[in-house]
């Protein structure tokens, strides 16, 4: 007999979200970083793997934003046609 989990996992349910939403939510979480970077540099106490992470992660974003604002346009230009 199989002991059930104490613990039930819940399925929580993903609600899609718009192309033009994820944008300005990767745009201020961009900001953001950039905000922490400075931050952190001007105030001396910042490990450079720290640095490092936070500014592979605004790279990260950045490519995100362009495929997005590029699959935009190409869906814009395909519906105008």
């Amino acid at each position: 007999m199989r002991t059930p989990p104490l613990f039930a996992a819940a399925t929580i349910p993903v609600l899609p979200i718009s192309p033009s939403a994820r944008i300005h939510a990767l745009n201020t979480e961009h900001g953001d970083l950039d905000a922490a970077i400075a931050a952190l540099a001007l105030s001396g106490n910042a490990d450079d793997l720290t640095l490092t992470r936070l500014k592979k992660r605004k790279l990260q974003i950045k490519d995100e934003i362009a495929s997005l604002l590029s699959a935009a346009i190409g869906d814009g230009v395909a519906q105008a046609s």
